[in-house]
């Protein structure tokens, strides 16, 4: 019995023997693989929005309404940066600017007269020259048109046909007064009679053009009185009708202003103001008024036709001429110093107006040209507001100051 205890014993010790290198192993790989869990773990930070919305209270609600100020155009600024802004009150003062624009001299309306060939012929003769002055009836040119001959004659016959309608129903009504007469013999003759004079005023219209000749002879006259500015026709020449014009008339008496003003400019210029012209011909200055503008824009240089009258006689001057126009701008208006203007992507013009100590809206406007470091408001203000004028590029870096 104490030979098999033994062999017990020393079986346990060599199985202890064997599983102690595999315990310490499994101890060791527990231990390590505790240390590195609760290593690796890290610390759930609190949400951002919660944790704002915790330390600081209507959070959302702050962020929500800097947005919108931002797209309304307003800007706050703190107590610290208020000396570096600037504000002055604008008001409408009496100004007497003047806008200088180029301007060139033109015919004006109804001072220009084309005259053309009223029908298929050949030039005879040619009675003016370029230059030369012409009053009203004045011969232009003598034509051969073959047409005229028949148009002539055709007039000839509508007489001849009134005369003897006329001369029908004479008798129709002699036999109505004597009783036998037939009252739808007098119905029709006074219908001839209405025909005839209808052909006739036809014939004359046609034959107004032609004047007076004989077969196929025209003579194209003048029909208003002016200058010979443009000539076309030589003897021997075939025209045609309502072909190019052969004779050009203008009235030299009757001439006018064109000034050319940036669109931006339209709204200060008023219909009746004063304007004083320049120009390289003349001695002195020579006054006039706006009379209109063209209500149309070109889409080159964005300028716009303004016409200008000139006062008194224009002697000297000729179509075609180039000068300067002085116009004098709205009495009463608003204008702030260029360094109040800001320019916004690069074609908006905009202030900013001032609503209390540290809060200011931006505002669109529309501008004249800068005179003398100062511009001329057209509209977005009003009197009484309150203009940021030194430190506007502090309010909104990313916009151009005007220069």
């Amino acid at each position: 019995m104490c030979g098999s205890f033994r062999r017990i014993r020393d079986l346990s010790v060599r199985q202890l023997a064997l599983s102690a290198p595999l315990v310490a192993t499994t101890l060791l790989a527990l231990a390590v693989s505790g240390c590195t869990s609760s290593s690796a773990q890290p610390e759930r930070p609190p949400a951002p929005a919660e944790s704002s919305a915790r330390q600081v209270p209507g959070g959302e609600a702050a962020a929500s309404t800097a947005a919108a100020d931002a797209r309304d155009g307003i800007v706050r600024i703190k107590p610290e940066s208020q000396p570096y802004v600037g504000v002055e009150e604008v008001t409408a003062t009496q100004t007497d600017s003047t806008l200088s624009v180029p301007a060139h001299v033109e015919f004006g309306d109804g001072a220009v007269s084309q005259v053309g060939a009223p029908l298929d012929g050949r030039i005879l003769r040619v009675h003016v020259i370029v230059g030369q002055k012409v009053h009203a009836g004045d011969p232009l040119l003598t034509l051969d048109c073959p047409d005229a001959t028949a148009s002539r004659a055709a007039a000839q016959v509508a007489d001849a046909s009134l005369r003897e309608a006329n001369l029908e129903l004479e008798r129709q009504r002699r036999m109505q007064r004597e009783g036998v007469g037939i009252e739808r013999d007098l119905v029709a003759a006074e219908t001839k009679v209405a025909a005839a004079e209808a052909e006739v005023r036809r014939q004359e219209a046609v034959n107004a053009s032609l004047g007076a000749g004989a077969a196929g002879t025209v003579v194209l006259r003048a029909p208003i009185e002016g200058v010979i500015t443009g000539r076309k026709a030589n003897v021997g020449m075939s025209v045609e009708h309502s072909g190019e014009p052969l004779i050009e008339i203008g009235d030299p008496a009757a001439l006018r202003v064109v000034a050319d003003v940036f669109e931006r400019d339209l709204p200060g210029i008023l219909p009746g103001a004063h304007v004083e012209f320049t120009f390289a011909t003349t001695d002195h200055a020579l006054q006039g008024k706006v009379a209109g503008e063209s209500e149309i824009v070109g889409s080159g240089l964005r300028t716009a036709s303004v016409f200008l009258s000139i006062d008194g006689k224009t002697a000297g001057l000729r179509p075609g001429m180039y000068g300067r126009a002085k116009i004098d701008l709205a009495d009463a208006s608003i204008t702030l110093p260029v360094s109040a203007v800001l320019i916004k992507d690069g074609r908006d013009s905009i202030v900013y107006v001032q609503r209390d100590a540290q809060t200011f809206e931006r505002r669109s406007v529309r501008l004249s040209q800068p005179v003398e470091g100062r511009v001329q408001v057209l509209s977005g203000l009003h009197e009484g507001d309150k203009v940021v004028v030194r430190g506007a590029l502090l309010l909104d870096g990313a916009a151009d100051q005007l220069l």
